[in-house]
């Protein structure tokens, strides 16, 4: 159970990622975090010591989220197909959440200090792990070749998703907005997939 300075804490994040959507960093003022977070100015900054100590801490709340969440969404699956199609459907619906402040914060990485990135890096590392666990599962049941590299099959899985993104929100084919994560699974293991005889 998570302590009362926890939760307050989480609170104020959650209303950062309202406001950060909403106006993105530089006009997403403390003021306005407050407000949304139904606390006093003077409040937050018993929890941040600036605008863009809350701005990565949400970052690092996010990612957090992101890996707690993706890992919850394979269970009860079976094989890797079914686990990458679950985990591509999460994905979007996380997307479909966050968009507004991923398009209004996409670029404010200079915001990000030095003790934050090895935090980035790391939820990188966690999850090549758990694709690559699933990557492992696969080849036992047969739906993966055995001889394939299970960490470089990883980055590529995520570099896939990655660029679902593109697929399904910025490009103007419609054809690319409409794409399912079935048919960019069914893609993906016709390259990792085992030879059928």
């Amino acid at each position: 159970m998570k302590s009362l300075k926890e939760q307050r804490r989480i609170e104020i994040i959650e209303a950062a990622i309202k406001v950060f959507g909403e106006y993105g960093y530089h006009k997403g003022k403390v003021e306005k975090i407050a407000e949304k977070a139904g606390i006093g100015k003077a409040t937050v900054y018993e929890y941040f010591s600036s605008k863009k100590e809350i701005f990565q801490q949400m970052l690092r709340h996010a990612f957090k989220t992101y890996i707690e969440e993706a890992k919850k969404a394979t269970l009860g699956k079976s094989g890797a197909k079914n686990k990458f199609t679950a985990l591509l459907n999460y994905h979007w619906d996380f997307i479909d959440l966050h968009v507004d402040t991923i398009e209004q914060t996409f670029f404010q990485f200079k915001n990000i200090s030095d003790e934050i990135k090895p935090y980035i890096i790391r939820s990188h590392k966690i999850m090549i792990d758990f694709l690559s666990e699933i990557i492992a599962e696969g080849m036992k049941i047969g739906e993966i070749r055995a001889d394939v590299d299970k960490e470089k099959a990883a980055l590529m899985i995520l570099g896939v998703i990655a660029s679902s993104n593109f697929m399904r929100y910025f490009s103007k084919n419609k054809e690319h907005s409409d794409i399912d994560a079935k048919c960019v699974v069914d893609a993906l293991f016709e390259g990792l997939g085992g030879r059928r005889q």
